[in-house]
Order: C-alpha cells, then structure tokens, then sequence
C-alpha cells in the first residue's frame, strides 16, 4: 500500500484540486473518495487547501449545502474550517472575504451550519467588512439559522463597518426581530450614519417591525445624520399608514406634525404622482396651523427667492394654496420648496427631489428648466467644500452631459433651444474651483484610489465644458472672461492618472468614453486651439516623457492627424517634434516610421540640432550652457535621424 501512495513532491495539487472541483460540481461523492484516497493526509490536506477562483473545495461545498461532501472534507481530508474565500453579492457584483461557516448561514445550509460548528468553526468570525455570520443570516431572514448560531454563542450586539446590527438586518421580519430583543439586542444601537432599526424599518415600509421597536421603546425622537426622526422618515418615505401609528402612539410637537403632513404631501407629489392626494395633505397641514385663529403657526420663509424655482414662494392661507396648485407646475415647485425650508438645502432629499424634478423636465424636452434645477443642485453640492463629494461629481457630470444633448439635438435640427453660454460657463467656473480643491487633497494626504478616477473624470467633463463653450456664440466680454478661467486651468496644470497634461487629455480619443453618448467627440480641434491660445506648453510631458505630439501620431489617424490639422496645429505652435521620450523615441520618428509627408529641417531648430549632438554624444555641457538651457537639452534624449 505504502508503494501506492504518491511521494509528496510528486503530487501535481493544481491538478488533482481541479478534480475534486468537478466532483463537487457533480456531487459525486464516490469519485472524490477514489480520487483522493491514494494520497497521504497531508497530501489530501494539501490538494483540498487550494482555490479556484478564489475558493477551496470546503467554500464551495458549503455554498451549494453538500453536507456528504462537507463532512469528508473536514473528517478524511483535513480541510481547514476557517479557510476564507470569495463570495459574490448577485445583487451588485461586489466580491467578499468570507468563511465557510458564512457562506453556509447566508445560502441557509442548517446542516451545513450545524457540522461546522461541530467541527468548532469560529461562529463569530467576520467577513471582510466586518459583518458575523448571524449578521449576514439575519439580512437573509434565515431564522432558524440565526436561532441556531446563537444557541452558539453567536454575538448579535457586533455590528460591521458600517455600524450595522443584527436588529437592523433584520427589520423585514417582526418575527425575527422579537427574537433578537429577547435576546437582549438593543433597539437604541445606531450605525455610522444615526440611523436605528427603526429608521431602517421605516423606510422599507415594515408596520409590523415599527410598532414592534416602538412597543419596545426604540427613541422615535432619535435623529440620523440628516436629522431625520421616525416620523420624519415616515413622511419622506411615503407611507402614511406607518405616520399615523406615529402619530398616534407617541408624543409629537405640532411644528413637527405639520412638518410630517407637508413632506407626505411633497412625496405624493413627486414618487406617487398623486397631485390631489398631495395638495390635500398641505391643505391639512394649513388647516392645523390656523386650528387657533388667534395664534396661528407661521411658515418660516426665505426673503430671498429662488430663480431656479421660477422665484416661486410658499402661500400662508388655504386661499393661496388654491390658487397656487391650480398649475402642475406650480405644484411641483411648491414641492420643491417645501423640501428646502423644512429639510435644509444640503438634504438628500432635497437634492433628489431637484434631481429628479429636472430629470423630469429634460425627458419633456423642457431643457432649460432642468438646467436651471440641476445647476443649482451643483451650486449646493459644490458648498459643502468636499471635491470629492459623490453627489457633486454626479451633478456636474450630468449637466455636462445634458449641455451636449442639448447642444448635437440642436445641431442635428431636432430642437430649436440652444445652450445658454452664462450656464456653460457657471458651470466651467465650479469646475476649476472643484478640481483646484481635488488637486490640494491629492498633494497633501492619502486618498483612495477611486479618488484619482474622480479626478481624471473631472479633467474629462473640463474638456468637455472646453469644447462646448468654444462652440457657442457669445459677446466678446463673455468670451474673454471664458479665456481667463482657461488660462485660469492651465497655470493650475492638472495632471491625469498617467500625468498627462490637459493638452495630452485634447487629442487623447479616449475622452470621448467619458460616457457613451451625449458628449463630444474627441480629440477636439477646437480644444487644442483653446489650450494653446491661453498658453499650455505644447511640450509638456507625461509620466513616460511622451508629449501630446507624440500620443497624436502614434494614436491618431491620418485623418485626425492631417486632414483635420492637429499635426499642423501642435507644431506650428512650436511642438518638438525631435523630443525624446523615457525610451528614447521621438514623434519624429514615428512621422517617418509611417511615411507622413513632412520635412524634419522645417520643424527643427538650430538649438535642437546642438542639443541633439550634445546628446547623442554624451558630451559634458551642465558647466557649460546657461542653467535655463539645461531643460531644453534634457528633452531631446536619444534619436538617430540625424
């Protein structure tokens, strides 16, 4: 028998791993046995330790719940318990770090659950973010398992990165959550942005869990990092079955009640499309705060009014809301005027309802009132002095992209309203702001990695901006002043991921891929002349010492490149065309490498055949030119035309 087994160093794992892969796939037990039973228990243990695809045997067995194979894993094999693998969410893509114990709670194995945890698995091991598997098992609202894990000793009080609890997992199920507070969960725990389980169950409409928490006594004053309470949530929700329980059942001020009816109103409005149903909750809040006519309760408004709400004011009789409502659009800005006084400006929902609103106006071809909401949504978002704030980001990329819409509709004669060149260039000046902020947090601390695609976007949509407003018809003052903040961007010189400058970023194609439709197409003529005109040095560099010149020749097509006149262009404006790159290549190499027609001696300089030779020749020249020479010299590295 001992002549049998196979010698540790002639065991080939990979392969005989991808075996008991596919016996798992095929539950074929007997095949596995057979396959494996010649190998020692290290070598055994050694074959089912590797991954595939990111997983052993043992992750795999227990995702699909083949307790048989699990078992002789664990018992003939050696199998670790606690080896981690990959897990993916269906919903979203992402990938996890996960346990087999984890995986087996979240698929609702019992009997997978209950052999690991024979086989003394860490019941509270967490996954890559932190979430237990009871955790995870209450999210899935995979009950009997959860009872089981903590008949284990499984921690329900541990929550994940995000502040998450077991309770506030597991607010889809009344059920679930009774036995969480017997067992001592705390109904007051909060995660990382305020938000109680009782805000959770709110928000996905679960009556039952809400009156369960507040029957055991969850803060229904208790404010997330919006400040919103449980009545607020309930209002901002749309669900006035679970306002009234709140209303009825605990101890709310009038200001706040009368709050609760306007937002119910505002979200019948805008996410029910019930325009009756909404106007009628704002006369019953009307109705309230005049209940004593002697001392009635005041809305609290602006002086000032707002241009993107067509300078819209809120009416402070039910006579005034009459006629008011009479126009849906009237109706609309009311909404969104409502939102803004009582919420605050920096509120998501705020800002979702102008979102949405201009999103509303842009798919009836009412293009400039969705301007006009989303540009002020960018004004707000652009405040909070947070230029990598998503929600900003989001903004100005889609008023990017709706200034391009509008602009190829009107040039393909499908329109008549054409983009206003004050928005454009409003728009253009956050931009800089935006992207001046982003290259200061870049140079001064770490940032995330997602932070350099952020940023590389924001290059994008200047570009973009760049090319639109070049288009447009403008007075002269408007144009100059749109000269200066170009000028303005260029002295700032951003640099993309690989370091490129924004005149690598004008010819680069790739720009146009900023999205699929709705920008303009790039490299863009147009652009490069603008860059040019404020002053960018058409011999800046990128990370591998390429200049713009010689991304253009090696990217471009003849037809960008010749009939288009960017080669003409970049080297009548004193392109290099002798510049050297990090490999000693040069655009002039590449010109002749593919036959353009061009001659070398009408694009080279006196100084760049000196600086050539010094080169070429490795000649000592530091103690000998000028300090402000030195540079030039530098640039023209390595080249063998001459």
């Amino acid at each position: 028998m001992a002549t049998k087994l196979k010698r540790e160093e002639d065991v080939d794992v990979a392969w005989y791993a991808s075996i008991v892969h596919s016996c798992i796939q095929e539950d074929k037990l007997h095949k596995l046995r057979a396959t494996l039973k010649k190998f020692t228990p290290p070598q055994r243990k050694r074959i089912v330790s590797h991954k595939i695809n990111g997983n052993a045997p043992l992750l795999t067995s227990c995702i699909q719940g083949k307790l048989h194979i699990v078992n002789y894993l664990l018992d003939d094999c050696g199998a670790d318990v606690e080896q981690c693998g990959i897990y993916e969410v269906e919903e979203d893509r992402s990938r996890h770090t996960v346990t087999p114990l984890w995986v087996a709670a979240v698929a609702n194995k019992i009997d997978v659950v209950k052999t690991l945890i024979q086989h003394r698995a860490n019941v509270n091991s967490p996954s890559d973010t932190g979430s237990t598997p009871v955790r995870s098992a209450c999210y899935m609202t995979n009950i009997a398992i959860v009872k089981y894990l903590v008949d284990h000793s499984a921690d329900i009080h541990k929550p994940n990165i995000n502040g998450g609890t077991c309770l506030i997992n597991s607010v889809q199920s009344a059920d679930l959550c009774e036995f969480l507070i017997r067992k001592q969960a705390d109904v007051n725990a909060h995660d990382n942005s305020g938000n109680l389980a009782l805000h959770y169950a709110i928000r996905e409409g679960r009556l039952e869990t809400v009156k369960l928490l507040i029957r055991h006594k969850s803060d229904y004053k208790a404010k997330n990092d919006f400040g919103d309470d449980a009545l607020q949530t309930a209002a901002l929700r749309g669900y006035p079955d679970i306002m009234e329980y709140i209303l009825e059942n605990t101890s709310q001020c009038l200001v706040s009640v009368l709050h609760a009816y306007e937002l119910l109103g505002a979200n019948f409005v805008d996410e029910k499309h019930d325009i009756a149903g909404g106007v009628g909750l704002w006369k019953k809040a009307m109705a309230l705060r005049n209940i004593e006519s002697r001392n009635p309760i005041l809305k609290v408004l602006p002086e000032q009014t707002v241009p993107a709400y067509n300078n819209a004011r809120e009416p402070t009789t039910l006579e005034e809301l009459s006629e008011k409502v009479s126009e849906p659009d009237n109706v609309y800005m009311q909404s969104l005027l409502i939102r803004e006084r009582i919420l605050g400006s920096a509120h998501k929902d705020t800002m979702f309802g102008l979102m949405y609103r201009g999103a509303v106006y842009a798919d009836t071809h009412c293009y400039q009132r969705c301007v006009d909401l989303w540009k002020y949504a960018f004004q707000i978002r652009h405040q909070k002095h947070d230029c990598f704030n998503h929600e900003c980001l989001f903004t100005v990329q889609a008023l990017v992209k709706l200034f391009w819409e509008m602009q190829l509709e009107l040039e393909a004669g499908a329109m008549d309203e054409c983009v206003r060149f004050e928005d454009a260039l409003e728009v253009f000046h956050l931009l800089i702001h935006q992207i001046r902020g982003a290259k200061v947090v870049m140079s001064t601390r770490p940032v995330h990695s997602h932070h350099y695609d952020d940023f590389q976007l924001l290059l994008h949509l200047s570009l973009h901006l760049i090319h639109l407003l070049a288009l447009l018809n403008a007075p002269p003052c408007d144009k100059i002043t749109f000269k200066r903040l170009v000028r303005e961007l260029v002295v700032l010189d951003p640099r993309g991921q690989d370091d490129e400058s924004l005149i690598h970023l004008a010819v680069d194609p790739k720009v146009s891929l900023t999205s699929e439709e709705f920008y303009s197409a790039f490299p863009a003529m147009a652009v490069i002349q603008v860059l040019l005109e404020c002053g960018i040095d058409v011999n800046s560099v990128d990370q591998r010492r390429n200049t713009a010149l010689f991304n253009s020749v090696k990217f471009l097509t003849f037809s960008e490149l010749h009939d288009e006149g960017i080669l003409e262009c970049l080297l009548r404006n004193g392109a290099h065309a002798d510049m050297c790159n990090s490999e000693g290549d040069s655009a002039l190499d590449l010109l002749q490498k593919h036959g353009y027609p061009i001659c070398p001696m009408d694009y080279v300089s006196l100084k760049c055949f000196a600086a050539k030779v010094i080169k070429k020749h490795n000649i000592s020249y530091r103690d000998e030119v000028p300090r402000t020479l030195i540079p030039f010299v530098e640039k023209h590295g390595l080249s063998f035309w001459i």
